[in-house]
């Protein structure tokens, strides 16, 4: 007889059992408890292990519809969470990260290692609802394992996510999709690859749709390059032509999946300062620019400075151009150019030549905080690093723009490398708004390496910096424990502004980092039982 030995709930769940290895909960009752309000995704770890000799997969059968499991894969990482090269000669380890996406267990033997997630839909009655897991043998039909499952749905309702008002913002990498699944990029079959990558991206509440302007902004950093989604041609006498085809293809795609709140587009300030152009007609060359093709219309690579005549001649006619497009579409109002890390002096040339082209139009920045910039970029990202004045960041709100933070390479703790305690990702929202942020970023979504099915690691970054989802689309712990404490943000907010002093002052506790997973685990699951309580 297949016997059920034991269960490990994820971090949130509200159990008062020791943290595991890697941010678990073990229970070894076969009864699952998850508690959470109409409209919200909650998501359990649950192991089981199997008499040995099992000669067959399994299949994972529920009882409700609204309640899926997959098993769950390891994959490779290591130590090494801090930036620059990826040193060689470090131990590599397993870890369990990859749900995938669909209910079949593989013929393996020991613990099985399952996620179990559940879509309380918005109209679910209050109360208990049971649930019945199924371990079903492929070809016998044999039931190996059954567990059972206590749904209890508080009598308060979370918004969709498009209307949560955490601001999340995961730079998405569509390039690596196209090179993964080998289609053409941009094609109809890679649109429609995309489209469920950037559905579960808008289930995590993300506002942010990005778009590249000029060919890879961030130089060597990426795995695959960033294509320009939009096309500049300048013509033998002087003028430009631009071509958004890609680009409005790519904007319509993102909000048809939910992500319709703001685009950032990258970069007016690359990391190496070169810009590729297509020039029509005769060859014209001139100090600082390169040109590579035949007759026609040739690449033209324009290496320059924020302050030189050449940069304004090239982005004033484009910024100009793109706004009339922009309003045409009616897009213009949520559309951002942005930067990554970049200097105050370029950022203050950058944004001279933007309000001299466009008057009005908006600003996006990810990097350090610059006095002189604060009433200058509308959504400002400050780094994990740098310390907030709460008048600033009100005084910001008030004139409706944005400001966020974001966590890279540099931060070891915490995090959502692949060797981080899932229950890191959890705590990153919770700091945001404690701190007096509106939301989170983080830089690299889907940026594969090329296995990453297998191995997080990089030739640069901490393991999993690049990646945080797989393909298929496959989510992951760490995703799904960042999702966990999106909605807990969101409920701490509405609760918040209905007047709950008490959770007021539960939330403080997150203005500082903690040293441990474990202190962070606790603190979770003390604001948890605050926010699951029925009125």
């Amino acid at each position: 007889m297949a016997q059920y030995l034991f269960c490990l709930l994820s971090l949130w769940l509200a159990v008062n059992q020791e943290i595991g290895s890697q941010g678990v909960r073990e229970s070894r009752s076969q009864d699952i408890s998850l508690k959470g309000w109409r409209g919200e995704r909650l998501s359990a770890q649950l192991w089981v292990e199997l008499d040995s000799g099992r000669g067959e997969d399994l299949m994972i059968r529920t009882t409700d519809e609204n309640v899926s499991v997959s098993f769950v894969n390891e994959v490779l990482t290591d130590s090494f969470n801090t930036c620059g090269k990826h040193p060689e000669g470090l131990l590599p380890y397993p870890v369990n990260d990859v749900i995938e996406n669909t209910p079949l267990i593989p013929r393996k033997e020991g613990p099985l290692p399952l996620w179990c997630t559940v879509e309380i839909p918005s109209d679910m009655k209050k109360g208990h609802h049971p649930v019945k897991i199924e371990l079903i043998g492929t070809e016998s039909r044999k039931c190996y394992s059954t567990l059972q499952l206590d749904v209890e749905v508080i009598d308060r309702t979370l918004p969709p996510p498009g209307e949560q008002k955490f601001h999340v913002d995961f730079w998405q990498q569509p390039y690596a999709v196209s090179r993964y699944h080998q289609v053409e990029r941009w094609s109809q079959q890679h649109f429609d690859l995309l489209r469920p990558y950037l559905q579960l991206l808008a289930r995590a509440g993300q506002k942010v749709a990005t778009a590249i302007l000029f060919y890879e902004p961030w130089g060597d950093q990426s795995h695959d390059k960033f294509d320009a989604m939009i096309k500049s041609i300048r013509h033998e006498d002087g003028t430009w032509e631009y071509d958004y085809s890609v680009f409005d293809h790519w904007i319509e795609l993102c909000d048809s999946c939910g992500i319709n709140q703001q685009i950032n587009c990258y970069s007016m300030i690359p990391w190496d300062m070169r810009f590729l152009y297509y020039q029509g007609g005769k060859e014209t060359r001139s100090q600082g620019v390169k040109e590579s093709g035949s007759q026609g219309v040739k690449e033209v690579t324009l290496k320059t400075t924020t302050d030189s005549e050449e940069y304004a001649e090239l982005w004033k006619p484009f910024l100009q151009a793109f706004a009339l497009h922009l309003k045409e579409k009616g897009w213009f109002e949520k559309t951002c150019i942005a930067m990554d890390e970049r200097g105050l002096k370029n950022m203050l040339d950058a944004y001279r030549i933007v309000q001299e082209a466009v008057p009005g139009m908006k600003m996006a920045l990810a990097g350090y905080k610059h006095q002189e910039l604060l009433d200058k970029v509308y959504d400002y990202c400050f780094s994990f690093f740098d310390k907030t004045d709460e008048e600033e960041l009100l005084q910001r709100r008030q004139k409706g723009f944005v400001t966020t933070m974001y966590t890279c390479c540099s931060n070891t703790f915490p995090n959502i490398f692949s060797n981080s305690h899932p229950i890191e990702a959890t705590f990153l929202p919770l700091y945001a708004i404690a701190n007096g942020y509106d939301g989170y970023l983080h830089w690299s979504w889907m940026n594969w390496n090329d296995d990453p099915l297998h191995d997080t690691r990089y030739r640069l970054f901490g393991s999993g910096d690049t990646f945080c989802i797989y393909p298929g689309p496959r989510s992951s712990v760490r995703f799904e424990s960042f999702i966990k404490g999106v909605q807990l943000a969101e409920k701490v907010r509405i609760l918040m502004e209905q007047g709950d002093k008490e959770l007021r002052q539960a939330l403080n506790a997150f203005k500082a980092v903690p040293t441990t997973a474990e202190e962070i685990s606790s603190m979770v699951d003390s604001l948890e039982q605050l926010v699951n309580v029925n009125p």
